[in-house]
């Protein structure tokens, strides 16, 4: 057991300057600030699922739409300070079936955003929604990469492929290149050993060590595996760890060159890690905003502030947070 619940008493919980909602500890104490993040009218969300920053620092949101309401959006945009919200690329062609993970790329001077739709569905965008490429179904007709229910993508900088965590459903990583072309490489499938997967949640290029880390949800951990930015046929795995406190991680996020990572856990809070994945904080979001309806941290990231922003999956909830100083903790 970490040293952080080890020493639960000294957990530092104050009030902010306009929210009785603070939670974290030592460097990562944050403040809910309820009035950013404001979804804009005429949608309706189901699921809030992923979040995206671009080189501007405006703040992205792929998100389900309630079947029922008419919506026809998933997309949303955000000025830094988390103000305005304006969606992006509204239509039934980027929001039919599940919206799911969302992932910002840089290819060459340009940015885009790949989507995994749990609806056997990929997509390239650009910022504002406009879909370059779109592929349906699996891979192939691989008996093996059936079901097919994508969650995430990860997008190492100065690569030609993108890797697909097919997390709802066959439990393979797929690789396909930036142009959507699929490379016949896969790597994984269903098990507990290394190398293995129970729901392949989330695969994110993890800049402190330069490698891609997958968020093995079922298994409970996060495994770490070597890429090459030439060559599809190389994923090799290489360490995995555990947080005990974070049961079913859902994605990890970094944070802006500081060496920290941060974690949302679909049971209830979100956590902060060092440079060496030891748990340095912890947000209980659920127990904070479950009367809110903040109940499942599906996706949380930090801004290049040092705020921090958490989607919840079911109901579908958002929220903003405002990193507060260091407390002072006293026995």
């Amino acid at each position: 057991m970490s040293h952080l619940l080890c020493g639960i008493a000294l957990v530092a919980l104050f009030r902010g300057s306009n929210s009785d909602i603070v939670g974290g500890q030592g460097d990562f104490v944050f403040e809910y600030v309820p009035e950013k993040l404001v979804m804009p009218a005429g949608t309706s969300m189901q699921h809030a699922h992923g979040w995206a920053v671009d080189a501007k620092d405006n703040i992205y949101l792929t998100y389900a739409p309630d079947p029922a309401s008419g919506d026809q959006g998933c997309l949303v945009r955000w000025a830094p300070d988390g103000s305005g919200g304006e969606v992006l690329g509204r239509g039934k062609n980027l929001s039919a079936g599940t919206p799911h993970g969302l992932r910002l790329a840089k290819e060459g001077d340009h940015y885009f955003l790949y989507h995994a739709n749990n609806d056997q569905t990929l997509h390239k965008t650009t910022l504002d929604g406009e879909i370059l490429w779109s592929r349906f179904g699996p891979p192939t007709n691989d008996t093996r990469f059936k079901p097919n229910r994508p969650t995430w993508f990860g997008t190492p900088p100065g690569s030609k492929f993108v890797y697909l965590a097919d997390g709802y459903g066959s439990n393979y990583i797929h690789v396909y290149t930036t142009e959507g072309e699929y490379t016949g490489q896969s790597f994984g499938g269903p098990g507990t050993e290394n190398g293995k997967f129970s729901t392949c949640h989330s695969i994110n290029f993890d800049p402190r060590v330069g490698k891609l880390v997958v968020t093995d949800r079922e298994n409970h951990r996060h495994q770490y595996f070597d890429f090459d930015t030439g060559s599809a046929s190389k994923f090799d795995f290489s360490s995995a760890f555990t947080v005990l406190e974070l049961v079913r991680p859902c994605n990890m996020r970094f944070d802006f060159g500081n060496g920290y990572a941060m974690v949302p856990s679909l049971e209830g809070p979100v956590g902060i890690l060092d440079r060496n994945n030891q748990l340095v904080s912890l947000v209980n979001v659920s127990g904070l905003l479950g009367d809110k309806g903040h109940l499942h941290p599906h996706d949380a990231t930090f801004l290049p502030n040092g705020d921090m922003v958490v989607a919840t999956w079911n109901p579908g909830r958002i929220s903003y947070w405002r990193k507060l100083p260091k407390a002072v903790i006293q026995i």
